[in-house]
């Protein structure tokens, strides 16, 4: 892959990295712990505690998305990127159009 054709993913990279940023911040209420002071009926109280869960895992899956765009930005001013780190074969476009953060080819991936 060309060097222009891998900076063309880049808006589409830092764009989501803001979406994931805007996330992550209305996230930190959720992933709050009821105070056991709080005068709630145990329903609710376990309510609150699943929803803190969801929001914690919700958590840890943006900052893993986000962790593996900016190693796609590396790679892309590395030159790297589009490159099967597998097989070595360039990835597919419609594929990075999809997954930006995709480290191997379909074929190594349905391995």
């Amino acid at each position: 892959m060309l060097p222009a054709d891998q900076k063309a993913f880049l808006p589409r990279i830092e764009e989501r990295l803001a979406t994931i940023e805007e996330e992550l911040a209305s996230l930190t209420q959720d992933t709050r712990a009821v105070a056991p002071d709080v005068s709630i009926g145990r329903l609710s109280r376990l309510d609150s505690m699943q929803m803190q869960n969801m929001a914690l895992e919700a958590t840890r899956r943006l900052k893993e998305e986000r962790s593996r765009l900016e190693e796609a930005i590396r790679r892309i001013h590395g030159g790297s990127f589009g490159r099967c780190f597998s097989c070595g074969r360039e990835i597919a476009s419609e594929r990075l159009e999809a997954r930006p953060d995709a480290v191997v080819c379909i074929g190594c991936a349905s391995r």
